[in-house]
Formats: structure tokens, sequence, C-alpha cells
């Protein structure tokens, strides 16, 4: 047999490399389309399992009654207790109440912490001129504020808002000192080589690199001004999600105490998915570990 028919029928009795799917793609190209949509479900999925394990439990639980309703009420109670205080109760304006505190008392923390750390972390000066009166006042535990605050101007809306910027400006103030300072020297020495001024410089070096830092700051906080805030509501005030949530538990209402739960819960995990959303994109140029 000459090299031509042997090489004629290796041909013919090879597998195909690539087979071609409907639509004229190759596997190859379905895998690169395919990849990251796997990718992305899967994480969706792998998210979910915990929650719908817990939620299954929870349903197991009512449904054989192992638990007193007054203890744990089944999940479809929850949820018609919900739709009963949307529709017939004040759910939306205690909603409201909250949210407007929570929204004053984070923006004064954290304007504050990040415009303050970034004093502090570009002078030491400032540093040690602050550096001991605030290191006092973070020691004082935040709820322990709340009585003078009550006793100088009322436990108005004000009060409220001042207290949790005060937990939320701590975390937001070390993060953006730490972020600034963790700053590469070798790019303030590039910087200096294209003589960028100190503004130049703060915009285009320090605060691209002490984002990130500053991010984690900020998240930190938005978590503890919810939680502040519910613990304000609930030591004083006649609305709010804290006062439902402290009404709901002297009552034995222990749906409507579930459902304020789940509330806090789910706008808490929003505005945390939201601040993520605008790190991402504002931060889309750095590339870290992703496990």
């Amino acid at each position: 047999m000459s090299a031509e028919n042997i090489t004629l029928v290796q041909n013919n009795l090879s597998v195909p490399t690539e087979r071609t799917l409907s639509g004229g793609f190759s596997r190859a190209s379905a895998k690169v389309w395919l990849t990251p949509f796997i990718a992305r479900s899967w994480d969706k999925i792998i998210g979910g399992v915990l929650p719908a394990g817990i939620l299954l439990t929870w349903y197991l639980v009512t449904h054989f009654h192992l638990v007193k309703p007054v203890f744990l009420p089944s999940p479809w109670e929850v949820v018609t207790t919900f739709y009963d205080m949307l529709v017939n109760q004040n759910l939306l304006t205690d909603f409201r109440v909250s949210a407007v505190v929570v929204t004053q008392g984070f923006l004064l923390g954290s304007v504050l912490g990040i415009l303050i750390g970034i004093a502090a972390g570009l002078s030491k000066t400032v540093e040690r001129f602050l550096g001991p009166a605030l290191n006092s006042l973070r020691q004082v535990p935040t709820l322990a504020w709340l009585p003078l605050i009550v006793l100088w101007i009322g436990m108005d809306t004000w009060a409220k808002s001042i207290l949790i910027g005060k937990a939320v400006f701590f975390p937001v103030f070390l993060n953006t000192l730490q972020g600034i300072r963790s700053v590469s020297k070798e790019h303030i020495e590039v910087a200096r080589i294209f003589e960028y001024n100190k503004a130049l410089l703060l915009r285009k070096v320090i605060l691209p690199a002490a984002s990130p830092s500053i991010f984690v700051g900020l998240r930190y906080g938005a978590g503890l001004a919810w939680a502040f805030l519910i613990a304000a509501e609930m030591l004083g005030g006649r609305y709010g999600l804290g006062y439902l949530l402290m009404r709901s538990q002297e009552l034995l209402l222990t749906s409507q105490l579930f459902v304020v739960i789940f509330i806090i819960g789910a706008v808490g995990f929003a505005v945390d998915i939201g601040l993520r959303k605008v790190e991402s994109h504002l931060l889309r140029w750095k590339k870290g570990f992703e496990g």
C-alpha cells in the first residue's frame, strides 16, 4: 500500500476533534460560551443550598408540630402576616422611619470617617493630634452614649442618627487610615518623578490604592448602622422597625417578630450587595485572588 493510501485510510478512521452542534457551533466553541454561564449558575446554586436547607427544616419542624407555634410559626404564617402588616398595618411607615434614620447616620459617620481618615493618613501631625481623643472615644461602647444623647437632644430622629454615626465612624476611619498608610512607596516615588502635586497625587495614586480598604470599612459600617438602629429604636421611640420588634416580643406576636427580622436581614443584604457592585465597578482595574 502506498503512502497516499495509508494517509487516506488514517484520515477516514480518525475521530473528528470538533463535532459541530446545531447552529454550526463546535464543541470547543460551545464550551467557551457555556463555561461562564455554568460558573455563574453554580455560584447561585451553591449559595442557595444552605438557605434552602434551613427553610426545608423550618417547614418540616412546624408541619409535624415539633415546636409550639408561639415559639416557631410556620413559613406560610409568616408570609400571611407580612401581607397583613403591609396592607392593614403601619409596616411601610415604620420602615420609612428606620430607613431615614439609618441613611442619615450612615452618611454622617462614613463621610466624617473618610475625611478625617484621609487627613490623618496624609499627615502624621493630624494623626498625633486626633489619635488620643479618638482612641479614647472608641473604647466607650456606642450604646453607652445613648443616655447622654437623649439627655442633650431627646429621643428624636437626629439622636438615633448621631448614635449610628458614631458606630459607623470608627470602622470607616480606621480602614481609610490603614488603606492610605498601605500605599506602596514605589507608587509615591513614581508619582513624584512625574511631578504630581498633592491634589493629583491624592486623586490619581493614594485614593485608588486605598479604595479597597475604604470599601471594607463602608460595608462593615453599613452592617453596624442597621444593628445600632434597631438597638436604639428598641430602647426608645414609638416608630420604626426596632420598636415593632420590641412590641412583637412583648405581645408574643412571633410571626410579626419573624417578619421584622427577615426585613432587616433582606435590607442589610441588599445594601451590602449594592456596595459590592459599586466597589466592583469603581475598582474593576484591580484583579486579586478570588479563591
